[in-house]
């Protein structure tokens, strides 16, 4: 377990955040040189970098209200704790957006600078094209309206707590319409991540209804 500070934020990093990019990284490789490793390990540089960055847009959002949080990088992701029922649905919502916005900000700004600074070396052009591929990925992916999505809190927090069974809902259909064009396109991956939220969802609005 890695453990730091930044920018006074606790981090704490699990081993099964390495892991799922490793295994999300040889997903989309076929490691069988030394290059194929070096572009591995590029991946999951990249991708700790974006997705700290992410999670890092919430926590900053978070201790602008001044409320104690800490950064959790695990599993496919991450997330930034603050105490519950404090926030009003505006600010839980800017919380929650701060996250894909700066991941996006990010990724845009090392897209345009990037032909200015004489970036050489294959290696250094690698891992920019990836980190601006992964952050461009998991921003847009996290905005889908699905819980426990960032645009499934989104929308909780725009249409209030008495409408969550059409938060629920909308998750419902997104996820099986997505998880439906993934089978289509044989990314069964994709298919069974959208076909675990489409099924959370469903469950929780059988919970809203009864």
């Amino acid at each position: 377990m890695v453990e730091f500070k930044l920018f006074g934020i606790a981090i704490r990093v699990e081993p099964t955040f390495w892991l799922t990019l490793g295994l999300l990284g040889l997903m989309s490789s076929d490691p069988r040189s030394s290059e194929d490793l070096l572009w591995l390990a590029l991946f999951i540089l990249a991708g700790f970098i974006s997705i700290l960055i992410h999670e890092m847009g919430h926590a900053l959002m978070i201790k602008r209200y001044k409320l104690p949080t800490q950064v959790v990088l695990s599993n496919f992701g991450g997330y930034a704790t603050y105490p519950a029922g404090i926030l009003n649905r505006m600010q839980s919502f800017l919380v929650t957006a701060a996250g894909p916005g700066i991941q996006i900000l990010a990724a845009t700004v090392i897209w345009f600078i990037s032909p200015y600074i004489g970036l050489e070396g294959n290696m250094l052009n690698q891992f920019v094209g990836i980190f601006i591929y992964i952050s461009l990925f998991w921003a847009l992916l996290n905005c889908l309206p699905i819980l426990p999505l960032d645009g499934g809190q989104m929308l909780g927090a725009i249409m209030g707590p008495k409408r969550k069974a059409g938060v629920h809902l909308t998750g419902v259909i997104t996820a099986t319409a997505l998880g439906l064009l993934a089978l289509y396109t044989g990314r069964i991956f994709g298919t069974l991540f959208m076909g675990m939220f489409a099924y959370q969802n469903y469950q929780a609005w059988k919970q809203t209804k009864s």
